[in-house]
């Protein structure tokens, strides 16, 4: 019962993140003169109230999930995760270090096919920059909340880990069709990825780690879409 309120939790706001700009399209907030930072500002900001709603559920069906609230150690040893690299006797710290390099250069390597096929590459401007870092934080901080406080959260002690992290990893997954990159490689990427965030999660006992790798992808993602959408 736990696991199917818990997949239904998730899975309604999944849906209403993906949905989402369909209504506020409608709303005709303007929040920035520029149509393109508004959109993504209206976003984040519906973004944020769904996580911080999701994280206070969480928080009333499961108080022992506000550790999970903490940075997290670490200097917790990763259990063995063999396709991760991982051989079960080194620190979080280090093997962090190691997967935020490898997924970092991964999402690049996406990312940079996609501003190369849309001639994007010399639309960089610096007054891109305090918009990729608020948004980066923000939507790595609201995607946080729901995918692993409200996934590890609401099932530590009742799954095995394995099983926990799966799920966040098809759970984190699935919304990911239509982002970027998107389609089958898009869900594959952000589900290994939701995988990585959920163990890293789980075994530091805190978001620090995850927050810090997922802020890493999406200032790579945000910088990209930026330069793609700069007319």
């Amino acid at each position: 019962m736990k696991t199917f309120i818990t997949l239904l939790l998730i899975g309604l706001s999944a849906i209403a993140l993906v949905t989402s700009n369909a209504f506020l399209s409608k709303l005709n907030i303007r929040l920035h003169s520029d149509t393109f930072i508004n959109g993504i500002l209206q976003y984040q900001i519906f973004a944020l109230l769904l996580a911080i709603l999701v994280c206070l559920v969480t928080l009333k069906a499961n108080p022992n999930s506000k550790e999970l609230l903490s940075f997290g150690n670490l200097n917790e040893i990763a259990s063995k995760e063999i396709w991760m690299g991982i051989n079960g006797k080194t620190s979080w710290l280090r093997n962090g270090v190691s997967l935020l390099l490898f997924i970092s250069f991964g999402t690049g390597i996406f990312m940079y096919g996609g501003l190369e096929q849309t001639q994007s590459l010399d639309n960089f401007k610096w007054g891109f920059i305090p918009f990729i870092i608020l948004f980066s934080a923000s939507n790595a901080f609201s995607e946080e909340l729901i995918f692993r406080i409200g996934i590890n959260g609401n099932l530590h002690g009742y799954l095995e880990p394995k099983y926990i992290f799966l799920i966040s990893a098809v759970m984190f997954g699935l919304p990911h069709w239509g982002g970027n990159p998107s389609g089958p490689v898009g869900v594959i990427m952000a589900g290994v990825l939701g995988y990585i965030l959920s163990k890293a999660t789980h075994e530091t006992k805190g978001i620090g780690l995850a927050l810090i790798i997922h802020f890493v992808q999406d200032i790579i993602i945000f910088t990209a879409v930026f330069m793609m959408n700069n007319k």
